[in-house]
């Protein structure tokens, strides 16, 4: 969600201006709560939490010129510089902020919002969170999908730009993200295990959230249906903090009719994931996203008739290695291999038409990362990534390859 359009020129002075006023506000609303606790259930020792992080980034790039790069080679390389919503600079500032007010012990508020020149500004979490008892609750609002495990808000995340695309690159993780909606939640913790599950119906358009997200398909006319649902599964061991996640988001979407005709499609997407200790300071974690997207053309009113079918079929599989040497020091390793295959069927105009790789593409990243906290909430993190992509179109073939090295200044609050 875009919530301050305009030039990017001044981003990066009206990002610091942003961190300064949360952390103003912070201590404002911090001081006058500790003198009226008292008014607050007498339960809840911090009735409002409230974080920041903020930095600069800085990456050194090696990839092909973009204009000679065919098929959007560089973009789908997926660093630093592909797709951002902004246009790219560099140095670059960022800006993330997490916080949650305690009503009482069963009523909650919580946002989570970002601003930076890969997504620009946007809110992905604010709701309201209702425990109807320790084991069943609801919230309602703009809600997370929980559809994976990124890392985008973890405060003590090693990384610069985690390597799957489905993180971190707007063009891909755009319908994985989050919406106005309902969740139902329940939690249990049968032996050694807490398991947590919910439900969620969503509607992305609702109150002007999202109103072009089309599943990250290619769209100019606007989004007339929406409608999306999904469930998750989590399950934690409590001994040895190993988990495992399995999540399903669908939707069903049309775009707006015209004398064009318009496209109606249906999608889906899977994530399975697990992480474990193998020793007490290395977490390994690996999943799989899948997203199938089965999407049928129709020509122009009155009739509308069917004339082309097709599927677009992405996949991620990642591994993740993260080290923590001391308190001060983390390393990490991570590989991904991410996969777009589209494929035509069913009519073309009138004539029977099969194309079952009409587009492939394949993209490999590897990644090392070492972060140092240094005193007062001050940490650096130094990135080098390399990735590398393999394109069929039609007839056109392609490929392009390149490596960032990255740098990071950061603060948390």
């Amino acid at each position: 969600m875009s919530l301050f359009p305009g030039s990017p020129a001044t981003h990066l002075y009206l990002l610091m201006r942003i961190g300064l006023v949360l952390l103003a506000t912070s201590l404002v609303v911090r001081g006058a709560f500790a003198k009226g606790t008292e008014e607050f259930d007498s339960t809840i020792s911090k009735p409002i939490q409230f974080s920041v992080q903020l930095g600069v980034d800085t990456w050194k790039l090696n990839t092909p010129d973009k204009s000679e790069a065919p098929l959007k080679g560089v973009d789908r390389l997926y660093l630093a510089n592909s797709n951002t919503k902004w246009s790219y600079h560099n140095p670059s500032a960022w800006i993330k902020t997490t916080g949650q007010w305690d009503i009482d012990s069963q009523l909650s508020l919580t946002y989570k919002a970002r601003a930076d020149q890969s997504v620009g500004t946007q809110l992905d979490d604010l709701h309201l969170n209702y425990r109807l008892s320790p084991k069943l609750g609801f919230r309602v609002g703009v809600l997370d999908y929980k559809t994976s495990w990124c890392r985008t808000y973890e405060a003590d995340s090693p990384w610069i730009q985690e390597i799957d695309p489905f993180c971190t690159n707007r063009v891909t993780n755009e319908g994985t993200l989050a919406s106005p909606g309902v969740q139902a939640y329940l939690s249990f913790a049968p032996s050694h295990y807490l398991i947590q599950t919910l439900v969620g119906v969503y509607r992305p358009k609702a109150f002007g959230y999202n109103e072009d997200e089309f599943s990250n398909v290619a769209n100019t006319k606007g989004v007339a249906i929406n409608n999306r649902w999904g469930w998750s599964i989590n399950a934690l061991n409590l001994e040895n903090a190993s988990e495992f996640r399995l999540s399903w988001l669908a939707a069903r979407q049309e775009n707006n009719r015209d004398f064009g005709g318009y496209r109606g499609q249906d999608a889906g997407a899977l994530y399975i994931g697990a992480s474990f200790y193998p020793t007490e300071k290395l977490n390994v974690r690996a999943y799989m996203f899948n997203s199938l997207v089965e999407q049928a053309s129709y020509n122009y009113p009155p009739t509308y008739t069917q004339i082309l079918e097709n599927s677009m079929v992405r996949n991620s599989k990642a591994v993740e290695f993260i080290y923590q040497i001391n308190g001060k020091n983390t390393v990490g390793i991570a590989m991904a291999r991410y996969t777009n295959n589209w494929n035509l069927t069913g009519m073309n105009g009138y004539e029977s038409y099969t194309n079952p790789n009409y587009y492939r593409f394949t993209q490999k990243g590897r990644s090392v990362t070492w972060r140092h906290d240094w005193k007062h909430g001050v940490h650096t993190s130094l990135q080098f990534s390399k990735s590398e992509n393999d394109q069929l179109f039609a007839n056109l073939a392609a490929k392009a390859s390149g490596t960032a090295l990255g740098l990071r200044l950061g603060f948390s609050y």
